[in-house]
């Protein structure tokens, strides 16, 4: 599962103006209104025959739930941490949807408010990976800022408190075609070869089940995050090479002298090549992304910080390389194309069990939440401000040993997230990871 959680913040006198939970309760509701795949319900998951069901009503007083936190966010994370938001994460990982199947969705919205009379909140919506990739979050809270802008300013809409909290959907409005219906999903008919089998490379623990996820993040304030994301643009590499590049370097010096290279996944989001209008399909939640790999080799012995950039011009290349693989219709060849032509793919996914992984990272970076035009109704001052945001995912059976998870809030501060299995990788590891990744912003 997914989660995104930006920090709200009242702007100004608005503070006081209206009931937390009565705007809660109102914006949520609109925003599960308009998207129906929200009261979506995977069906046979496990099975070849699996399909969507729909919900015919969500009890939101079930699926929002309130916290309080113990000490202000800023007192909470002043050394770039935030345990107390970590903990719940945590917790909500390994939290099945399936309790209570067929009565709540796959979906929960957590609200961390702030302690004593302010307003201010984490909203965390989590949600399986069926209903929405990463970019999905976004979309998600772009619609809920919105909403929270209009509940705000109605002072005389009671609709949304909590005695009045079930959703039913809206008839004509319906889910999005699946991936294969809006991409042509083409073959590549001359597949690269895969890296030759000579590097030795760490892969953390093999692949096995069930999976506990852990999870652990960071946070940069405004003015570090912008002076590294002008040193990336300085260095022609995007936010997500010079991230991929400090974390894979930073992995290198835990590791045995012996391993000799990582690969990493990073995903792609395949929205731009759907065929809906740009707008639809960036507006959708859903689950729309593949994936490339990148193998990085370890530096060569150059103790300079230069290491780092030539790693990240790199992971630029290898991305580069995808997307300038097309098809003759214009679309990049995806990994992800094979998997239409096979009928049970929990057969491949058991048949992994007791192997290596393929990969040691997999770094996902949603980039910047903006607010989308028209967030703030017409004529009307912004009621709500968006501090620092953190996308979070739950460790992959199957999958890389550490999952990075990158997002930038709309005060421009950076957080970086990891989440791995347990057992397939230590927290000693992941503590010395986390704080060589600290260090090179502390020296940046």
């Amino acid at each position: 599962m997914s989660a995104y959680r930006p920090h709200y913040k009242p702007s100004g006198s608005h503070a006081a103006a209206f009931d937390l939970r009565r705007v809660i309760f109102a914006a949520t509701r609109d925003v599960v209104q308009k998207n129906r795949i929200l009261f979506a319900l995977p069906v046979n998951e496990d099975a070849v025959d699996t399909y969507f069901a729909s919900l015919p009503s969500i009890d939101l007083t079930r699926s929002i739930i309130f916290l309080k936190r113990t000490k202000p966010l800023a007192a909470a994370s002043a050394d770039g941490s935030d345990e107390e938001l970590d903990t719940i994460l945590e917790k909500q990982h390994n939290t099945s949807f399936k309790a209570d199947y067929g009565s709540l969705p796959f979906w929960r919205l957590i609200i961390l408010e702030a302690p004593g009379p302010s307003k201010e909140f984490t909203a965390s919506f989590i949600y399986h990976h069926a209903i929405g990739d990463g970019v999905s979050g976004m979309v998600f809270h772009n619609a809920f800022r919105a909403a929270l802008e209009t509940a705000s300013l109605s002072a005389t809409d009671e609709a949304g408190t909590e005695g009045e909290g079930t959703v039913v959907p809206v008839e004509d409005i319906s889910i999005l075609p699946p991936l294969e219906e809006l991409h042509p999903l083409p073959i590549n008919p001359t597949p690269s070869a895969p890296p030759a089998p000579g590097l030795k490379q760490w892969t953390g623990g093999p692949i096995h089940a069930p999976c506990e996820s852990r999870w652990s993040s960071l946070h940069f304030s405004p003015s570090t995050s912008q002076a590294f994301f002008r040193v990336c643009k300085d260095k022609s590499v995007s936010v997500t090479s010079g991230l991929t590049s400090i974390i894979a370097t930073a992995l290198f010096g835990i590791l045995p002298p012996t391993t000799e290279a990582i690969t990493c996944i990073i995903p792609v989001s395949l929205r731009p090549w759907l065929s809906l209008p740009r707008g639809e399909a960036n507006g959708a939640i859903g689950t729309y992304f593949d994936a490339t790999k990148v193998q990085i080799a370890r530096p060569g012995g150059r103790p300079d910080s230069a290491v780092e950039w030539d790693a990240a011009q790199a992971v630029s290349a290898g991305i580069a390389d995808y997307l300038a693989n097309v098809s003759p219709t214009g679309e990049p060849y995806t990994a992800v194309a094979p998997f239409k032509g096979i009928e049970d793919v929990s057969v491949i996914f058991n048949s992994l069990l007791g192997q290596p992984r393929d990969a040691a990272l997999e770094v996902t970076n949603v980039g910047l939440l903006v607010p989308v035009s028209g967030s703030v109704p017409e004529n009307a001052e912004s009621t709500w401000e968006i501090g620092r945001v953190l996308l979070s995912r739950s460790a992959v059976a199957s999958g890389a040993a550490i999952t990075v998870s990158i997002a930038t809030g709309g005060d421009g501060s950076l957080s970086v997230g990891f989440s791995w299995q347990e057992g397939v990788v230590g927290q000693d590891v992941i503590n010395k990871l986390r704080e060589g990744v600290r260090g090179f912003f502390g020296k940046a």
